[in-house]
């Protein structure tokens, strides 16, 4: 490999020459050794062409021909990103290697970050990436960018872990900034999927044995107003396979972005030190191991991340049309919808990606126009006013959209719930069975959302409801007067955000209680089944939400059950507790369908 200077001046050389110097690594191939009964030059051998396998190098050429393609690629989108964020990152780049967290909604991703630190003179970031997008000619572009192309599935193989982990300490001793997707894979739904942590695992190993200087870790949002993959991954969402990546299509793809797809936004939350994290870690655990840092620092990035997210044009359209009952809206209705909404924005100081005004055309307007033309909405026009709907077997992909924002309605979603279960129920003390029902939702679905611990959870519960209800806790606040308070109440979420989810998972608990309970289930037939039947369900219109449709979901669902122990055959009370699981959704969806119905009534005035 040529020599080259890095953003420090350090000249690089053959870096496997340096890894495999090492005392640390020396020892680690001897204990490879020893535990395979392989010989230590085999092994250091097998190290050499895994290392040679994983490195990518860094050529002006490559750098200045990847910076062309993510133009031409991203040309279908205007950026939108708040330079102090960018300027604050920069600045701390000076002192520290830098570590990019982004989620993951496109394969664009990494083509906008880029586009967007050009402007700021970073070099461009080593990004871990899978195998499966190293096809020519791109992989040959990509890793002569830096692009660092890593095995899907090497659990089993301890060598390539080894030289995994030196290799990312070799960057991290050398000052290059990493990225790759906290997610694993692209979202499926549109709101975030729980984190990944094998490679935090090998970062923070490295860390912790080569590392002289801190990390700094970066949550960073990318989301996009429309996204041409989204048709393909709904597909998949409702049981059809993925396409597997080619040059066929990556011209498909490419061909894809010549149309204009509004704005790609990206977001900087506040970075995390990695130093700080494994101290405190440690500081509260008798233990010395490094890794049990991992999930803490995995789950706030994603919370860091959530908490920065703006919300988007064609979240609020989306969101408003769906869960309506496939009635088609005027501008008007889409405004009773979407009023109370945006006022609770405001209330709450979140991030509009853009100034709405229900009044005039503006945000909303282009994310209708665009919407419509990628057929996610359709238009009615010859009658006396304009109408607008979800297309036909279009939910998923609207769902997508609204999803984005779903992670800042969910508390008020919860909250919802609960007190219509107290009203239903009566309660001596409102606030306690408002918060126990709070905590069990977020039980519930706490595979979906990322939520705070208990204390912080109940001080959210707390606002939330003070914001929607005033003077909840007093010893007045009673049953009658809660349901009458919820009936006064302009805004309902709980059906256009978490309905969805317990649909959904209520199928799969019914399917649950139908099965022997002395008999293994399949994941994946168990989750087709569902599929299959949700779908039987949504045409017979027994499901308010095709969305619920979701292979992802399902898979909630039967994380959840696995969770609660109902999954497994053996246990004597097994069919009871599956048909107690089952009855629990019921109860759920039925607080659901009442406060759709309140909503209704409130948006037909």
């Amino acid at each position: 490999m040529a020599p080259r200077v890095d953003r420090r001046g350090i000249h690089i050389h053959d870096f496997t020459d340096e890894i495999l110097g090492q005392e640390k690594f020396e020892a680690s191939v001897v204990k490879l050794a020893e535990s395979s009964g392989k010989s230590v030059e085999d092994v250091r051998e097998t190290c050499k062409e895994n290392l040679k396998e994983i490195a990518a190098e860094q050529e002006s050429w490559a750098i200045s021909s990847w910076d062309k393609i993510c133009g031409w690629l991203g040309r279908a989108y205007k950026l939108d990103v708040k330079p102090e964020q960018l300027e604050r990152i920069a600045a701390l780049n000076k002192q520290s290697t830098l570590v990019f967290l982004p989620n993951h909604r496109s394969y664009l991703d990494p083509l906008i970050l880029r586009s967007a630190m050009q402007e700021y003179d970073f070099e461009p970031n080593h990004v871990l990436g899978g195998v499966n997008l190293s096809f020519f000619p791109m992989g040959t572009i990509a890793r002569r960018n830096g692009v660092v192309f890593i095995r899907r599935e090497f659990k089993d193989d301890e060598v390539y872990k080894v030289c995994l982990k030196a290799y990312m300490a070799y960057l991290v001793k050398h000052k290059q900034n990493l990225e790759w997707y906290i997610e694993g894979g692209r979202t499926r739904t549109g709101k975030l999927r729980p984190p990944r942590m094998g490679i935090l695992s090998y970062l923070v190993d490295a860390y912790d044995e080569y590392a002289e200087e801190d990390v700094l870790i970066v949550p960073v949002f990318v989301g996009y107003d429309q996204q041409y993959e989204v048709g393909a991954i709904s597909a998949e969402e409702m049981g059809g396979k993925k396409a597997p990546e080619s040059v066929s299509w990556l011209l498909k793809f490419a061909r894809a972005q010549t149309v204009r797809r509004g704005r790609a936004h990206l977001r900087f939350g506040e970075p995390l030190s990695l130093g700080d994290a494994l101290a405190q870690t440690r500081a509260s655990s008798d233990s010395n191991d490094a890794r049990l840092a991992v999930p803490k620092v995995a789950f706030e990035v994603l919370h860091r991340i959530n908490n920065v997210t703006p919300i988007m044009p064609s979240a609020l359209v989306t969101f408003s049309l769906l869960d309506n009952d496939d009635k088609a809206m005027t501008v008007d209705e889409g405004r009773r919808v979407l009023k109370p909404l945006i006022d609770y924005i405001g209330r709450r100081g979140l991030d509009l990606s853009e100034d709405i005004d229900l009044e005039d055309h503006g945000g909303l307007y282009d994310a209708v126009r665009t919407l419509e033309r990628e057929g996610v909405i359709r238009r009615f026009t010859e009658g006396p006013e304009d109408v607008y709907w979800i297309a036909e077997n279009k939910a998923h992909e609207a769902a997508f959209y609204r999803n984005t924002l779903i992670h800042h309605l969910v508390n008020r979603a919860i909250v919802e719930v609960a007190l219509v279960r107290v009203a239903e129920e009566g309660a001596d003390d409102v606030a306690a069975a408002t918060w126990e029902e709070a905590r069990r939702l977020r039980d519930v679905l706490k595979f979906e959302f990322f939520f705070p611990r208990t204390k912080p959870f109940a001080d959210e519960i707390a606002a939330e409801v003070e914001i929607a209800y005033p003077g909840w806790q007093s010893e007045t606040f009673d049953s009658a007067e809660i349901l009458s308070t919820l009936t006064k109440s302009k805004l309902f979420v709980a059906h256009r955000t978490i309905g969805p989810f317990l649909e959904a998972y209520g199928v799969a608990a019914d399917r649950l209680a139908m099965r022997d309970a002395n008999e293994e289930i399949d994941r994946d037939e168990f989750i087709l089944e569902c599929i299959g039947v949700a779908q039987q369900r949504w045409y017979q219109k027994e499901l308010y939400s095709a969305e619920s449709v979701s292979r992802d979901l399902f898979s909630g669902a039967w994380q959840l059950a696995s969770n609660r122990g109902l999954i497994e055959p053996g246990t004597s009370d097994l069919a009871e507790r599956r048909t107690a699981f089952a009855a629990e959704f019921h109860e759920a969806n039925h607080r659901i369908d009442v406060i759709r119905t309140m909503a209704r009534k409130k948006e037909e005035i």
